[in-house]
Formats: C-alpha cells, sequence, structure tokens
C-alpha cells in the first residue's frame, strides 16, 4: 500500500494556492504545490493554465503503473494528512470526478486500511460517487 499513505505534518502549514495566492486553509497539494479549491475546478474544467510537472518513480494507487503524480489532501475531522500517488490518467479522472469503478473500489480499500471512508476525501465523496463508484457528477468536457 505503498501509492496511499498518512503524512506525518501538522494540519497548521498554510501555502498559499500555488495559482491565485489565495491564503487561510491547508488547501490540497498536487506535486507538492498548495491549491485552492477553486483554481482546482478551474484545472479540471480545462481553465487557466495547464498543469505540467514531471512524474516520479512511484506506482499508481489505483492500477499500479509507474510514473505518478503525489496528491495530498486533508481527509474531513483527521489529524493528517492522505498523500495519494497516482498516474496521470488516474490524476486527472480523480480530478474531473471520473474514475472508474475498479480504480474508485482501489483507493477505497486503501483508505478504509488507513481508517478513513471516501466521504472523508473531497473528491471521492457520495456527491461525485454512488456506493457502487459510478460517477455521479463529473466535471463536464469542453
Amino acid at each position: 500500500m505503498d501509492g496511499l499513505r498518512l503524512v506525518k505534518e501538522p494540519l497548521t502549514l498554510r501555502a498559499p494556492c500555488c495559482r491565485c495566492q489565495s491564503a487561510g486553509c491547508p488547501w490540497d497539494r498536487l506535486a507538492g504545490q498548495s491549491i485552492c479549491p477553486d483554481c482546482q475546478e478551474a484545472l479540471a474544467q480545462g481553465e487557466g493554465e495547464p498543469f505540467v510537472v514531471r512524474t516520479e518513480k512511484h506506482r499508481c494507487a489505483a492500477c499500479h503503473q509507474q510514473g505518478t503524480v503525489r496528491y495530498l489532501t486533508y481527509p474531513l475531522h483527521a489529524t493528517e494528512p492522505v498523500e495519494i500517488d497516482l498516474c496521470p490518467h488516474h490524476f486527472q479522472t480523480l480530478l474531473a470526478r471520473r474514475l472508474d469503478r475498479h480504480a474508485y473500489h482501489q483507493l477505497s480499500r486503501q483508505l478504509k486500511v488507513l481508517g478513513f471512508s471516501t466521504r472523508q476525501i473531497f473528491l471521492l465523496h457520495e456527491a461525485f460517487y454512488d456506493d457502487h463508484g459510478h460517477s455521479l457528477q463529473p466535471v463536464p468536457e469542453l
């Protein structure tokens, strides 16, 4: 379960968004860069500058493909963030809320091992996926 792990980091780290410089919350991080929810949504919809980073030599938490982007998020009511290694395909589909059922179930299973539910992770919670892992509200394709 190397692709999904708890990160021993205090929640008080509040770096501004790398795109709009908004501050005030411990934002999610994409490849180590803080990004606010508004900029994440704009990225998912294809608005604004593309997000270009080098992949790392880790395996994807969803499909075990080598070459990943780190996604760090702060689960609801948790004291420590969770970091997920995702291949470019699964990174993009997570951001667009279009994960396939297999990937959704892989991430859900690994989160349960760490003591979390998908409801605690914004991009995986029940507003976007049903209990079977079907997408309910994907980002509209442009």
